[in-house]
């Protein structure tokens, strides 16, 4: 908006001090009124009434007053839509008179045309560049029971930096592993993308399916490693099935969340508890994601902090107790009741679990990188796993340990589901490990093998993955070297230089 200064009054032989006197010229037939020189107004200006006040608020709306203040700025052309609500038409004519808003069609036009133009040059990029890229898929069904899939492509550039995009985002017609690969493979032939080197899916039994079916649609892919189980997914499996066991006390507080903030007075209530209580915190409890166990964490890690609150605000509020012991379901024989609010043995195992639940919340943040890459430390992050579970699995604590002990045991049954059998398991994940130059083929990636695997499957475990190590070689010796596949790996051997940023490091040092 424009704003300008006025010192002195308008028409007359007085000396115009206002620079309005900049954007308007006086009548020379009458000195009381005044042209606008862009949109030849004529407003009055006579000082002894307005002065130059209306020549002021007319060069705040004037719209070709636009183009002489910026005029190396292109006008906009869009037109005005009879379909465009009028509140917001209003509220533009006063934020900015200048500028003319555009129908629906026309954005929509536009944004189309730039998302076509966006997407012809990433084609371009795949097409000449036969860049070998790792694909990462998710499908979901809305409430509407549409079931759509995500597509994103990892790659890295001719200048070593990781490209991720996400190519599509489409409907597809079900769930089943067909319909997906039949969808994937449709999208991969419009993108141009022919080299595929791994296929990251859900543990859903319709991918296996849909992974068998790009196996045989794609002919510059190695097919035996086609597929790749997301570790972040998996993770969510294992942590949510050790959230089971310590359900009453989540689920209690996390009622008593509900119930301060389900008002502001109850959450203003609760706020002077936290000044009372002398509790010093930056947040303030949030509610969490069902579904997400991430935001669980969170939850409890925040709520843990105000626990004094919590105890301050059932002292203030009578309704606190009654109404949160009626929310829940019945208890059933034999089980804890999961209503009431929270009690002190709660807040204790709260503290417990969440320096347990801390390190996969750690973890999923660092397998879920997208601007570096994951793929050569999730061996060690899967030993890390493996080495949490059976640390807890005899772990006691306050005299009843037995439940973090059934929550750690329930935990790594779901692990060996997944993880528990390595030749299962996709054998890019331990040749991505040997060309980590902190870990190579070294004691500590043997040793952390076969401690997690045991000494007959680790030794068979190395042996394959050494030999798969130099048939890669060998492939891209092919393509771009000449030096011997044994020559190459006989190179990648044991490294001085490894991180301490693991547990299972730590273990070895």
């Amino acid at each position: 908006m424009l704003t300008l200064a006025v010192w002195g009054g308008g028409g007359g032989g007085s000396r115009k001090r206002s620079k309005a006197w900049m954007h308007f010229t006086v009548q020379k037939d009458d000195p009381d009124h005044a042209n606008c020189n862009y949109c030849d107004a004529v407003l009055g200006c006579k000082s002894a009434s307005a002065g130059t006040a209306s020549l002021v608020n007319h060069l705040k709306i004037c719209q070709k007053n636009h183009a002489h203040i910026c005029s190396t700025q292109s006008e906009l052309t869009y037109q005005v839509s009879e379909d465009e609500k009028e509140g917001f038409r209003l509220f533009m004519a006063k934020a900015c008179p200048r500028f003319t808003v555009p129908s629906r069609t026309t954005m929509y036009r536009d944004i189309i045309a730039i998302y076509e133009a966006e997407k012809a040059m990433l084609r371009k990029y795949f097409i000449e560049s036969r860049q070998t890229v790792c694909l990462t898929t998710d499908t979901w069904t809305s409430k509407r029971q549409q079931s759509y899939m995500v597509l994103t492509a990892h790659s890295i550039d001719s200048g070593w930096k990781l490209r991720k995009k996400i190519i599509n985002f489409v409907l597809v017609d079900g769930h089943k592993g067909d319909d997906i690969g039949k969808s994937l493979e449709k999208l991969l032939i419009e993108w141009g993308i022919e080299r595929v080197c791994t296929i990251t899916v859900d543990n859903a039994s319709s991918n296996d399916t849909c992974l068998a079916y790009m196996k045989r649609s794609l002919t510059n892919a190695r097919s035996r490693y086609l597929g790749m189980r997301c570790v972040a997914h998996i993770i969510n499996l294992v942590v949510q099935d050790g959230l089971k066991i310590m359900c009453h006390p989540r689920n209690r507080i996390r009622s008593a969340i509900k119930f301060v903030r389900a008002s502001p007075t109850r959450l203003d209530l609760f706020k002077k508890c936290v000044q009372l209580s002398k509790v010093v915190s930056k947040g303030l409890i949030n509610i969490d994601v069902v579904t997400r166990w991430n935001s669980t964490f969170i939850m409890l890690e925040t709520a843990e902090k105000f626990e004094r609150a919590f105890e301050q605000y059932a002292l203030q509020d009578p309704n606190y107790k009654t109404e949160l012991e009626k929310t829940g379901p019945e208890p059933k024989p034999d089980t804890p009741d999961q209503r009431g609010p929270p009690t002190q043995s709660d807040w204790v195992y709260v503290r417990e679990f969440k320096q347990f639940l801390q390190h996969f919340y750690l973890l999923t943040n660092k397998v879920s990188g997208t601007k570096y890459v994951t793929a050569n430390t999730f061996l060690e992050d899967i030993a890390d796993v493996h080495f949490m579970l059976g640390e807890w699995s005899d772990h006691v604590i306050c005299g009843d340990g037995e439940i973090f002990k059934c929550m750690a045991t329930k935990m790594k049954t779901k692990y060996e589901k997944y993880w528990g059998d390595p030749e299962k398991m996709n054998k890019y994940i331990f040749i991505a490990a040997i060309l980590d130059p902190r870990t190579k083929e070294s004691h500590f990636f043997k040793d952390m093998i076969e401690d997690t695997y045991g000494s007959i499957i680790g030794k068979r475990i190395l042996t394959s993955s050494d030999n798969e190590f130099v048939s890669l070689f060998g492939e891209y010796r092919e393509l771009y070297g000449t030096n011997t596949p044994r020559e190459l790996a006989s190179q990648a051997r044991p490294s001085a230089n490894a991180s301490e940023n693991s547990l299972v490091r730590s273990r070895y040092n």
